[in-house]
């Protein structure tokens, strides 16, 4: 339980415990700063009823408790700013606010994405891009653009990326991957992934590894081909949104940190790649 909360509860607290929970709770912003002597001079305690109480919340001690006040009063903070991913502006709002309600849930996505996203399930899709014969990407709409723009940056770093719905024949492209290919599962909701079950059947059938990029954190489950799970955060719904400003967010955020994990994965050799091809163009 967030200690903020534990504090407001007073579950199993004694009088003086109570009295440092208020002072704590009416001055939280300036205790995530104090030294627990200060604390116990402002709230007229000792540095022994602290301890006992931090102990009560759940944390060994006064330093462990400061990291969680703040970490909660962020929370708080995230919170109490966020932007509806559905409908970010409504009806009759100026330019400069929807400009603003734009930046923000891009931000928003971008923040809760980065807490959802495990670096050893990164480094581990990485490896098995950067291994890879071919890596074949399964999304479509929206996800698809962003899927290209991965690829594209993947190209410049020597790896084949295309997606598999390319010409209209998914199924096709399915049937013919082999040893050393890569399957990348791109969706938000996780709906264009079974959308491709029968291809996805024959891909896993012929033992080709996959990546599944979705806030469908249940999709490792239900194929079991799937060997990492990039999570993204559950914000956006399927209907009534205005776009998919929140999904898209997330999901290119995901595929430039898989970009960035696999370049510094042979750092000095995709530099000298990508000054090579900057060589180039100028000639």
């Amino acid at each position: 339980m967030p200690v903020i909360d534990a504090l407001r509860r007073k579950h199993g607290f004694t009088e003086t415990e109570e009295d440092i929970a208020d002072y704590i709770l009416a001055h939280a912003d300036e205790v995530a700063g104090m030294k627990i002597g200060e604390l116990s001079a402002a709230a007229f305690t000792s540095n022994a009823s602290i301890v006992r109480l931090c102990r009560k919340l759940g944390v060994d001690g006064y330093r462990d408790f400061r990291i969680e006040l703040a970490s909660d009063l962020e929370r708080v903070r995230v919170d109490a700013t966020n932007i509806n991913p559905d409908t970010p502006f409504l009806e009759g709002q100026g330019t400069r606010d929807i400009i603003s309600s734009v930046a923000s849930l891009s931000k928003q996505a971008i923040d809760q994405t980065y807490t959802s996203l495990s670096p050893s399930e990164l480094r581990k899709a990485a490896k098995l891009v950067m291994g890879a014969r071919r890596v074949v990407i399964y999304g479509v709409g929206d996800s698809e653009i962003s899927c290209e723009m991965f690829a594209n940056l993947m190209l410049k770093i020597g790896v084949t990326c295309f997606m598999a719905n390319q010409h209209g024949d998914a199924l096709a492209v399915s049937t013919v991957l082999g040893p050393g290919d890569v399957a990348l599962l791109v969706s938000y909701s996780g709906s264009t992934i079974r959308h491709f079950s029968k291809e996805l059947k024959l891909v896993f059938e012929h033992g080709i590894k996959a990546i599944a990029i979705s806030s469908d954190v249940t999709l490792p489950d239900q194929f079991a081909g799937v060997e990492c799970m990039l999570a993204c955060p559950t914000g956006e719904t399927n209907e009534g949104k205005i776009a998919t400003y929140y999904a898209q967010s997330c999901i290119r955020f995901v595929l430039n940190c898989l970009y960035g994990e696999c370049f510094a994965q042979n750092y000095q050799k995709n530099v000298e790649m990508q000054q090579y091809y900057a060589s180039q163009r100028e000639h």
